[in-house]
This record gives structure tokens, C-alpha cells and sequence, in this order.
């Protein structure tokens, strides 16, 4: 009986020591558990916006609406310079004036008008004949219109009323014309031109 009590004090004892000895707790682990409700940021990087081209051209659109020589600088000096020629022109050839008309006209002129096409020599050799059945005639231009191509180079609009006798009856001609005008070694000359006969009302 004592070595049975004695067994069970030894393995009361045991048990005791045994329970009183208990495994030491892991340490927690100090890093942060990330929160997985929220989004991971994403790297800071530029948006570029893709409806737009990688390189864009930074020259301004031209005016597509502006005739071409509206876009060259003149001075209204030459433009008036360019009238006062032409309104020569027209006395001359109402006088059959050949020294004006040989200043004014180029060597390579070309004219084209109803009754067909004319260089230079043909259209001082129609106004001298004509000259002398003119009389109490009027030659008056207006609604010009002078554009520049380049420094040297004029395109000219107007319109031209030419009243008086030819051979003792009266004649009525309006026309609009279109002329060609470079400068040559400094000076204006008309290299090309057009008529067009005004209807009568």
C-alpha cells in the first residue's frame, strides 16, 4: 500500500513539474500586415493622353481664304503708280499716242480680246490707225483691284467706259479687263492682258 501511495505522490509530482513547464509563446511578428481592403498604389507615371498625337507641328495654318497675293507687302504708293499707268495706257490708245504706248507695253506682250490676239507692234499699229476717226472720245477706268504676286510681279482687275464718235457716230464700249504687269530693270510694263466686253443693259 505505501509503494502504491508512493507512485502515485511520484506521478502527481511529475505531472505537476510537467504542467508547470509551458512552451513559451512565439513573438509576434513586429512587421505590419498590409490591409488588404485597400488598393495598392500604382506607380507614379505620366497619363498621356493617347487621342493625341506623339509630336504636333507648330506652324500656324496658313488663311486658305486670301488670294495669294494679298499676302505680299506693297506700299500704296505702287499700287497707285500701277493705276496712273494704266489710265495712260487707255489715253493713249484712245490718241494712237506710239511713244507712250511703246513705253508702257513689254516686247513680249501678248493681248487677247473678241477680235482675237495681239503682241505689241499689232496693238500700237490698231491704235494709230484708229486714232484718227476718234473724236470727243472719253476713256474712264475704275474699280481696281491690284495684287501683288511678288515684289515685281502685279495682277490688275478693272473696269473701263469708253465714249465718243468713230467716223461721226457715237459708240459706247465698256469692257473689264485683266492685266499682267512686271518690273523691269525699275520699271512697269505689261507683259499680258485680257478684255471682256460689258453687255449692254
Amino acid at each position: 500500500m505505501k509503494k502504491i501511495l508512493g507512485v502515485l505522490v511520484l506521478t502527481i509530482a511529475a505531472l505537476s513539474i510537467a504542467l508547470g513547464q509551458t512552451p513559451a509563446k512565439p513573438k509576434p511578428d513586429t512587421k505590419p500586415v498590409p490591409d488588404q481592403t485597400k488598393p495598392v498604389p500604382e506607380q507614379a507615371m505620366p497619363v498621356t493622353d493617347e487621342t493625341k498625337p506623339a509630336t504636333e507641328q507648330t506652324k500656324p495654318a496658313t488663311d486658305q481664304t486670301k488670294p495669294v497675293g494679298e499676302t505680299v507687302a506693297t506700299t500704296p504708293s505702287a499700287e497707285q503708280e500701277l493705276i496712273a499707268l494704266d489710265k495712260s495706257w487707255g489715253d493713249a490708245g484712245l490718241k494712237g499716242d506710239s511713244a507712250v504706248l511703246e513705253r508702257i507695253l513689254a516686247d513680249d506682250f501678248i493681248g487677247n480680246s473678241p477680235i482675237g490676239v495681239a503682241t505689241k507692234a499689232q496693238n500700237i499699229a490698231e491704235a494709230k490707225t484708229n486714232a484718227p476717226n476718234i473724236t470727243n472720245a472719253t476713256y474712264v477706268a475704275d474699280e481696281y483691284t491690284v495684287r501683288f504676286l511678288d515684289a515685281n510681279t502685279a495682277v490688275m482687275t478693272h473696269r473701263a467706259t469708253e465714249k465718243g464718235l468713230n467716223k461721226g457716230k457715237e459708240y459706247n464700249d465698256q469692257h473689264r479687263s485683266m492685266h499682267v504687269w512686271v518690273k523691269r530693270d525699275g520699271r512697269w510694263q505689261v507683259v499680258a492682258s485680257q478684255a471682256t466686253p460689258i453687255p449692254p443693259k
